[in-house]
């Protein structure tokens, strides 16, 4: 067979070579246009090498996908490919933030492009989302190259309109006539013109339909004889194969890419590695990637095959058993449960699950998992509980308030089978009927006494053990910073709250592996700050920070820091707290828990706020784009008050008023009574400053009178600067009110701490303006030198100088935020 080859065509040349000129280049295009060839022909005819990213199919892991990213950054740095493969792939905005700070760090000195090959492939749509982040974010001399069949994923348009992203479409891609007769007579110089004609308009351009049409000419297949590429494919490709080797190519399209060893297992063909060393040798179809060992069937063969699969079920069944037993003994057990699903091999699966030594939450969501479980009889299922428990557990997170009703009838099913089951071991039945109470705990999720009743009978029936399902890593404050916040939901019951969660908790953390430790603590320290005890509030976040690090218990330590750095800002002591802060950043940042960042995020916007600081909280946080971070979907209401606190600090009053009136809805949900009392503070700031004094009054005495019923006076105090003239009023008015004057009196402290703290308002240089102003313009790093006659290192260390400032971790993020506090 003719090995392939591609002209040199100058006109796609000349757009490649604009990719230069922008962050990010697309090209787009059906399969078989030659996409892949024709930029790998440009960066050779440049005698460069870039960097190089294949997708190899839609079940590829985001994981995989960044170890490749991190791999081939680490070309260029080193250091650099660790720290992000130590940080893993950016799901929300805080760890995106940081993976930036990374590779604005980098000095790429020379343009660096960066090759995205077969994105289409890709099946996370977050890793689109980390992509266009990364362009806007204009990193000096990395350039982005996405070569896909299609860009329904990536949402381009903005960073088309800002002039940072360039499309290479089929229409420049596909042959001219004289590229399609150039490319003729050179496969074979006997083609006649009339032929090169008929072939230019029955192809229109199209590389792979031509070079499948030539070789169709070799074996006497005149032009237009086949209707499609597939009929093509089959005549000039397939037929030609013998039967053996055939049903073998058809065996490995259930494979994207695989391995010989991979190929033998799977198809069970003796001869394999003659028939690859063939293939690969005779078909420019079937490639071989020295690097990774791995083979290749290209996607115009691949799409063929698939369609042209006749296996019996039951040999199909069993290919895919073998591919699920493949990856088994490979670990990947995913991607092995959605082999063996196809397989048909529901049993394996669930027997696998139920194995206490491959519980993990990660693992019950594979493809197909949802229409597994739910299509199973449900003996089945209670053969085995582990694997029922961990999918009910998955299906109750989900956050669907159906799902929530149907799997927890689903498990009461299950307890009761376990209850009334005979012929079983106790000791096992204990454990399913144990560990179905535990995760009963979630269906109620913050009515506290329905989760804790039973404790006792869990402690109880577990003997002495642990669960198995709910475990130390689990998350146990659902990415709140605050936790008696999401469970502190009847006005009036706060004591009597904090006295039942600091008992019941203690029991939760004896049969969860230490899951919760230091929540005792934790509950008795907000309960106090939030009250006015503050030496009891200092005391017993101390207590819960040492506690919970002897089960690594992360989010009680964010908490407890969080509730001990509020206290150290009311004290005066502002600079401990945020030395505080400062270390737990970087303790946090080992633990690189998506859901932890986010939290860290909420409590930095929120210390921000209060020390009237808002160009420094959080970029998502001041513009109220919520979908910008990764929440624990029972925490996510918080997030809303320290929204509440930007808008209040830059004083957009209208839109606080009209914010204000929404955060009942997002309060509702879980009835969070911290909420509520924040949501009348920004009502009656909005009023007082929009309609006048008394109206101010009125709205801060449906808050007060919240507060005042549980005793609760920190919030007020943390907006003492924005209420201290209605508080000061209300005093005058209602004579020896000892919870106003309490309030007042803190009130009057915390302006004086906040004004006598080292802490001021954030301010940039001219110059730094200057360079700031003009990488709002789009320009680059050397390009700003220019301007300024300065070198790029002196632009680097302005830009760092901006960063550390306004505390982000990139230009998108501090020109935004410069922008919005009109700094720019």
């Amino acid at each position: 067979m003719k090995k392939v080859r591609t002209l040199k065509r100058k006109r796609v040349y000349e757009i490649l070579a604009e990719l230069y000129d922008h962050p990010l280049t697309i090209v787009e295009a059906p399969m078989g246009f030659g996409k892949t060839t024709a930029v790998k022909d440009f960066f050779q005819s440049k005698k460069s090498s870039p960097l190089w990213i294949t997708f190899q199919g839609a079940e590829e892991a985001t994981s995989l996908f960044w170890n490749k990213f991190a791999d081939e950054l680490g070309k260029l740095d080193e250091s650099a490919a660790l720290t992000l493969k130590s940080l893993g792939f950016p799901l929300d905005m805080p760890q995106i933030a940081k993976v930036l700070t990374v590779l604005n760090n980098m000095d790429l000195k020379e343009k660096t492009p960066l090759v995205i090959d077969d994105f289409h492939l890709s099946s996370d749509s977050n890793i689109a989302k980390f992509l266009l982040h990364l362009v806007a974010e204009c990193v000096d001399n990395l350039h982005i190259v996405i070569i896909t069949r299609d860009t329904t994923q990536l949402s381009f348009s903005e960073l088309l309109a800002k002039g940072l992203c360039y499309v290479i479409s089929q229409q420049y891609l596909k042959f001219s006539e004289q590229e399609v007769r150039s490319y003729c007579l050179m496969m074979t110089d006997t083609i006649s013109e009339a032929d090169v004609l008929k072939i230019n308009e029955y192809t229109d351009g199209w590389i792979s339909l031509i070079y499948l049409i030539l070789l169709g000419l070799e074996n006497g297949i005149p032009v237009g004889m086949n209707s499609s590429i597939d009929e093509l494919v089959e005549n000039v490709l397939f037929n030609i194969l013998d039967e053996g080797i055939q049903n073998f190519l058809l065996k490995l399209s259930l494979m994207n890419d695989f391995t010989a060893k991979q190929a033998l297992f799977v198809t069970q063909e003796e001869k394999t590695l003659e028939i690859l060393r063939k293939l690969r040798k005779e078909n420019a179809f079937v490639s071989y990637d020295e690097g990774r060992k791995t083979y290749k069937i290209h996607n115009v063969l691949l799409d063929f095959l698939r369609l042209k699969q006749h296996f019996a079920r039951e040999e199909l069944q069993a290919l895919y058993k073998r591919l699920g037993e493949w990856h088994l003994a490979d670990k990947d057990f995913k991607t092995a449960y959605a082999c063996l699903y196809q397989a048909g091999a529901a049993e394996q699966i669930l027997a696998h699950l139920n194995d206490p030594k491959n519980i993990r939450s990660s693992l019950s969501g594979f493809e197909g998992s949802i229409q597994m479980f739910e299509s199973l009889p449900l003996n089945l299922l209670n053969k085995y509980p582990l694997a029922y428990l961990q999918h009910i557990l998955l299906m109750i997170f989900s956050g669907d308030e159906e799902r929530i009703s149907a799997y927890t009838e689903k498990l009461e099913n299950l307890k009761a089978t376990y209850e009334q089951m005979e012929n079983v071991d106790e000791a096992y039945r204990n454990r399913i009927i144990a560990e179905s109470l535990i995760i009963k705990k979630f269906t109620y999720f913050n009515k506290l006494e329905p989760t804790s009743d039973s404790n006792a009978k869990i402690i109880r029936l577990l003997n002495g053990q642990q669960s198995w399902i709910m475990r130390r890593e689990d998350e146990f404050t659902f990415g709140s910073p605050h936790l008696l916040y999401i469970y502190f939901r009847d006005q009036g019951s706060f004591q009597e709250l904090t006295k039942a969660v600091t008992d019941k908790f203690r029991a939760y953390v004896q049969f969860a592996d230490g899951c919760g430790t230091g929540s005792d603590y934790l509950v008795a320290a907000e309960y106090a700050l939030e009250t006015g005890d503050w030496r009891h509030a200092e005391l017993n976040s101390l207590k819960a920070i040492y506690k919970a690090r002897t089960k690594t218990q992360t989010g009680i330590i964010i908490c407890a820091t969080f509730n001990l750095i509020r206290l150290y800002i009311l004290q005066g002591k502002t600079s401990a707290g945020l030395e505080l802060l400062r270390h737990l950043e970087e303790e946090v940042l080992v633990v690189n828990n998506p859901i932890y960042n986010t939290t860290l995020d909420i409590c930095k916007g929120y210390l921000q706020a209060c020390l009237l600081q808002p160009e420094i909280i959080p970029c998502w946080l001041q513009t109220g784009d919520m979908t910008e971070a990764d929440f624990y979907y029972q925490g996510i209401a918080f997030n809303y008050i320290v929204h509440g606190k930007a808008v209040l600090l830059a004083k957009k009053y209208i839109e606080l008023e009209v914010l204000a009136e929404s955060l009942n809805e997002y309060f509702s949900l879980f009835s969070n009574q911290l909420g509520f009392i924040h949501q009348h503070i920004f009502e009656a700031v909005a009023k007082y400053q929009l309609y006048g004094l008394d109206e101010g009054i009125a709205a801060l005495e449906d808050g007060l009178l919240k507060g005042r019923a549980d005793g609760i006076i920190m919030p007020f105090i943390e907006n003492a600067p924005h209420l201290m003239e209605m508080l000061s009023v209300m005093v005058s008015r209602g004579a020896n009110d000892e919870y106003l004057q309490k309030i007042l009196h803190f009130a009057e402290k915390y302006k004086e701490s906040l004004s006598n703290s080292p802490i001021s308002k954030v301010q940039l240089s001219q110059r730094e303006i200057e360079v700031l102003s003009l990488a709002a313009e789009g320009l680059s790093r050397d390009a700003i030198a220019a301007r300024l006659c300065v070198s790029m290192g002196t632009v680097k260390t302005h830009l760092q100088n901006i960063y550390q400032k306004l505390e982000v971790n990139g230009k998108v993020s501090a020109i935004k935020i410069a922008q919005m506090h009109g700094l720019i």
